[in-house]
Parts: C-alpha cells; sequence; structure tokens
C-alpha cells in the first residue's frame, strides 16, 4: 500500500527540492506567506506558511522557524505536528507534501499535519556550526571532528525545543500532544535518536534519515545497548523508524574509526527493541546517497506524523 502512494508524494517532494535549489525563500504551490516576530505570529490562519526568529535563553544560537499549517480543519485531536530539523533545506518539500495530503486521505488513516521547521537565519541550506553544536551529544572521546566546530550542545538544544518552541506553537495552533514527530538527518537523525534513548517521552514518534553513526566512537551503538539494559517502561506507545540510502558512502571510507558493517549491526539490534510499546520500521533506498536521502524520505515522515493510530501506521509501512 506504501509505495504507490509513496512515488506521488516522492514527485511532489523532488519538486520542492527544485525550489529550495533556486530560491531558499521561494513559497510552494498556493499558501501565502506571512513573517512576524513575537506575539505578533498568527499561527491561527489556515493554509499559511509563516516563517519567525526565536533566541533562545539555552543556546547561543538563533534559530529561522517556519511553520506549514493545513488548509483542513484540525481532527478534535488536534493536528499531529511533525518538527524537522534542517529546516532551510526542508521546508519547500515538506511543506508541499503535507500540502498533497490535505483533507483527502481519512481512508488511509491519515490526518492533515502541521509542519515546524527549525533552522538559522542563513542563505545556507546547512550551517555548519550550528548544527554541529545543537545535534551533537557531549563526545566522551575524539568524534573525528572538524576543528572549525564545537560538538556536545545536543541537550540544551531539546530544552530550547521542549521549553520554548513547542508552548509557543501550542499556544496558536490545536495540537495534538500525544502525536508529535521529531525528524532529522545526518547530525539531525544523531540527534533524533539520541534524544529518544534519553528521553523518550519528548516525542511521540521519531524518524532518523541516515543518521550518523559513527559520531564519538559509534556512541549510538553504546545508548542503544543501555537503552536496551534499562528495559524502559513507555507511559504510551513509542513509533521509531530509521531510514539509509543503498549508496551512502560508496568509495569512501567509513568515518571515524566505525567498521563497514556497523550501520546494518545497530539497525538489526535496534529491531530487537521491538514490543506492543514501540514500533519501529527501517528502509532502504535504493541508489540515494547521503544527503539524497534526505529528500527520500520526506514522504515518509510526513505519512509517519499523519498515521493517526499505530494499527494504520502498520497498514502504511508493513511491506508484508
Amino acid at each position: 500500500m506504501l509505495k504507490p502512494f509513496v512515488c506521488t508524494l516522492l514527485s511532489l517532494s523532488l519538486w520542492g527540492v527544485s525550489s529550495v535549489s533556486y530560491s531558499q525563500t521561494s513559497a510552494t504551490i498556493a499558501p501565502k506567506t506571512s513573517q512576524s516576530e513575537g506575539p505578533r505570529l498568527d499561527l491561527q490562519r489556515k493554509g499559511t506558511t509563516q516563517q519567525f526568529t526565536m533566541k533562545s535563553k539555552y543556546t547561543p544560537n538563533e534559530y529561522f522557524i517556519q511553520v506549514y499549517i493545513p488548509y483542513t480543519p484540525a481532527p478534535k485531536t488536534g493536528y499531529p505536528v511533525l518538527y524537522m530539523l534542517d529546516g532551510n533545506a526542508v521546508f519547500n518539500s515538506a511543506s508541499s507534501i503535507a500540502q498533497s495530503l490535505g483533507g483527502g486521505s481519512e481512508k488511509m488513516g491519515l490526518d492533515p499535519v502541521v509542519i515546524v521547521t527549525i533552522g538559522y537565519p542563513s542563505e545556507t541550506q546547512f550551517s555548519g556550526q550550528q548544527r554541529a553544536l545543537d545535534y551533537t551529544p557531549l563526545p566522551k572521546s575524539d568524534p573525528q571532528k572538524d576543528e572549525r566546530y564545537q560538538y556536545g550542545g545536543a541537550d540544551n538544544f531539546l530544552k530550547f525545543i521542549q521549553n520554548e518552541l513547542k508552548p509557543r506553537i501550542q499556544q496558536g495552533i490545536q495540537i495534538n500532544t500525544q502525536q508529535q514527530t521529531l525528524f532529522g538527518h545526518s547530525f539531525g537523525g544523531l540527534f533524533t535518536l539520541d534524544t529518544f534513548f534519553k528521553h523518550p517521552q519528548s516525542f511521540n514518534r521519531y524518524i532518523a534519515a541516515s543518521p550518523s553513526l559513527w559520531f564519538d566512537q559509534s556512541v549510538l551503538t553504546k545508548e542503544l545497548q543501555q537503552f536496551k539494559q534499562k528495559k524502559t517502561d513507555f507511559k504510551t506507545p513509542i513509533l521509531v523508524m530509521t531510514t539509509v540510502g543503498t549508496a551512502e558512502g560508496r568509495g569512501r571510507p567509513p568515518r571515524g574509526s566505525q567498521p563497514a558493517n556497523t550501520s546494518s549491526n545497530f539497525f538489526e539490534d535496534f529491531e530487537a527493541l521491538k514490543s506492543d510499546q514501540l514500533k519501529y520500521w527501517h528502509f532502504k533506498h535504493p541508489a540515494e546517497q547521503h544527503i539524497t536521502n534526505m529528500y527520500a524520505s520526506l514522504p515518509k515522515a510526513i505519512l509517519f506524523a499523519a498515521c493517526n493510530s499505530s494499527e494504520n501506521c502498520n497498514k502504511l509501512f508493513n511491506e508484508n
């Protein structure tokens, strides 16, 4: 059931990629766009994209926030919401896909989804220093780092999302707080899984595309093993998805000291965590490189955030 629907959405997402490439501020298909800061932000207007900047008391960075609000009225439980990292790079594509879902997917068990992307006030799609600090846990060993960057701000960045960004979004939009999803790619995928392992109730769903498993001597592998030993009892069911491209790293040596098969072992070990309270899916995207896997993962991310029950998610993503 998933494949034909995702193919349609992927074509829309590729349109979004093109728009990002030519103009970072270009609008998606139909929504009106407005910009405001502070209390002037009007998040109750349906069918719009809005943008604003935020400074945090927890981090040294300033954030460029873009929000897509569906045309379709919120369900009784509120809109599901998808928080996405690397917002400068993904907003146009993600909002285009979310708009295409609209209100016509009830039979598939999909609700219209609010998109909130977190980027930086920059003309570049990826802000190296800011994301290196925000998306990485404090390294305990040499993370094969680029000397230009500082690392280790993930805990404070999560405080910004939880204590500053989420409340601001929820003040203006009717949000289903039991259906909040976090998406990240590469270092963003590292942040997504690190958040799940350390603070699993921060979100209800997590999707990590091409997570940086090499970072800090494969710290995510260590966190997975620690998580497995803790046998965490979830208050509500948690859904997790990971994706990789089959052509990632082709022709290049592995990062750090990570053996070539570490990635496969990590995802196989994650499968062992599955239970009635923890649903997990892993997808390999044929021929996708590291960067293109981010865009290839966006249709699944929207569907993942929008499916309104574990049963409907199973129907979408189970391949047998």
